[in-house]
């Protein structure tokens, strides 16, 4: 059952122009059908009364909970091509609350002005459809666009930077994740293509971040953020 996110008026809801457009031009719905509609926080099962206009009423709420017990930000920098596409839609599928974009000294992208506008609208979509598709009640919240000595800014009660350099086994990620107390917040950092310098891990260290290492292979900068977060939800959902 296809699932949309909206607003409730009463019993009615309303859906946004595009979300309107796609069920009715692309699923090509029909009066009688249902679907779900996320609407402050709630999952409602709804029915198409109307599709000239679009009509839609809620009715009943669904008792579900998809989302991880734990607030978990992903920190990532810019990756070229369509990674970046990637790590958001697989980051959303695997939970995350939050995404936070960044530049470091060996980001190979760059994104100023206007054009930061155009990428961030277009990462938004592409959260909103992961978190439809796979059936999540929140579509994570994304920034814009920060430089890595902004880390001293970030704020959580565990705080994990991803370094092949460091000599800590996966147990290490695993133990920190375990530390974390019902509600409280993770934040993990994943560098980009050409990994960090030893200053940017220096300043990390310094602002709270602890080294983590992923495994006994080198990842890719997109794999990196997978896996991680993989870790994190199987950690949390599993205690």
């Amino acid at each position: 059952m296809q699932r949309y996110f909206g607003h409730k008026i009463k019993n009615n809801i309303i859906l946004d122009e595009e979300d309107s457009y796609h069920l009715l031009k692309v699923m090509r719905a029909r009066r009688g059908e249902e679907i779900e509609v996320v609407a402050d926080d709630n999952v409602y099962l709804c029915e198409i009364t109307s599709v000239k206009p679009l009509k839609i009423i809620s009715k009943k709420l669904i008792k579900e909970n998809n989302e991880l017990p734990n607030y978990v930000v992903l920190i990532a920098a810019l990756l070229k091509g369509d990674k970046m596409d990637f790590v958001l839609q697989k980051a959303t599928e695997l939970g995350v609350s939050e995404i936070v974009l960044m530049t470091t000294e060996r980001t190979i992208v760059r994104i100023k002005g206007h054009k930061d506008d155009l990428k961030l609208g277009r990462y938004q979509k592409i959260l909103k459809e992961a978190a439809q598709q796979c059936k999540r009640r929140k579509v994570p919240f994304i920034h814009r666009l920060i430089d890595f000595n902004q880390l001293d800014e970030v704020y959580a009660d565990v705080k994990l930077i991803a370094y092949e350099g460091t000599r800590t086994s996966v147990a290490t990620l695993n133990k920190k994740i375990d530390s974390l107390k019902p509600k409280q917040k993770l934040a993990v950092v994943i560098g980009p293509e050409g990994g960090f310098s030893e200053g940017e891990i220096a300043f990390a260290k310094h602002n709270g971040f602890t080294p983590v290492g992923l495994g006994n292979r080198i990842l890719r900068a997109e794999t990196a953020s997978i896996y991680a977060l993989s870790v994190i939800a199987n950690r949390l959902e599993t205690k």
